[in-house]
């Protein structure tokens, strides 16, 4: 079972929850980007000779990685290259083939709109994982214990911070950020009528996130900097056997709208 399109969103791009500040961009709407990533994947896959799925993404960590696969490229952006000129579009497949001097055509554009990246937390500001219901220091021990033989004991779980109080159409509930090795979930969630097994299920995603990310970087060995893996047949198959997955997507869906409201 899957939200339905546009309303709730687990691991996918974050939806801007307040204004942003002062010369900082706000993130392009579903129906504004689709659009223009497919003319981008097109200018791409065009020079390449080769079919492109693009795929948008916030992360402040790395601006664009890729895989290859037999069907063609697999590429994940920073929607700031969505409105890339030509030469940069032209470095994007460059750095795909593996034209040394696309980088740093790459990295000179990313600085120069630097201010469409999200700022990292504070070094050494830990997340808060107690929160008024749910300790998840203690979700992710056991969930680490009994899925994952201790292979994701490093990751830090954490309550994002509370956001502006207005109510959003959509609600990004959680997320893995493969750079800073952390899981945050929505603050909404700790609320005495949220099931544990809600809560269980949303840290096990992203810890399964953690774990086949950190499966595919030993056995690639590359330097793409690829983050969190995507819903491949491997993540799939293992998420399928998590006990009251379909259930925990029934509730989220059944009380979007009270999560919307925070």
């Amino acid at each position: 079972m899957r939200p339905p399109p546009g309303q709730l969103a687990m691991f996918d791009a974050p939806v801007p929850e307040r204004e942003p500040a002062p010369g900082r961009t706000r993130l392009p709407s579903r129906e504004d980007a689709l659009p223009r990533a497919a003319q981008l994947a097109r200018s791409v896959s065009a020079l390449l000779g080769l079919p492109v799925h693009l795929r948008l993404t916030d992360n402040r960590a790395t601006l664009v990685s890729f895989r290859k696969l037999p069907e063609g490229v697999r590429l994940r952006m920073h929607h700031l290259f969505l409105d890339a000129p030509a030469p940069v579009v032209r470095a994007i497949a460059g750095y795909v083939a593996g034209d040394a001097g696309a980088r740093e055509v790459l990295e000179a554009f990313s600085l120069a709109q630097k201010g469409q990246v999200r700022r990292e937390r504070k070094p050494g500001a830990p997340l808060r994982s107690r929160g008024r219901c749910f300790d998840l220091r203690a979700v992710h021990a056991r969930l680490d214990a009994t899925y994952f033989d201790g292979r994701v004991r490093e990751v830090e779980v954490g309550w994002a911070r509370r956001p502006g109080r207005r109510t959003r159409r959509t609600i990004h509930l959680g997320g893995y950020d493969a750079r800073l090795r952390e899981v945050r979930l929505h603050p909404a969630l700790d609320k005495p009528h949220v099931p544990a097994f809600v809560v269980d299920y949303l840290v096990f995603h992203a810890l399964l996130h953690a774990d086949l990310a950190h499966t595919d970087a030993d056995r690639d060995g590359d330097d793409t900097g690829r983050c969190a893996a995507e819903h491949t047949p491997d993540f799939e198959a293992r998420e399928a056997a998590f006990p009251l997955r379909e259930s925990a997507w029934r509730w989220l869906v059944e009380h979007l709208s009270s999560l919307r409201r925070g």
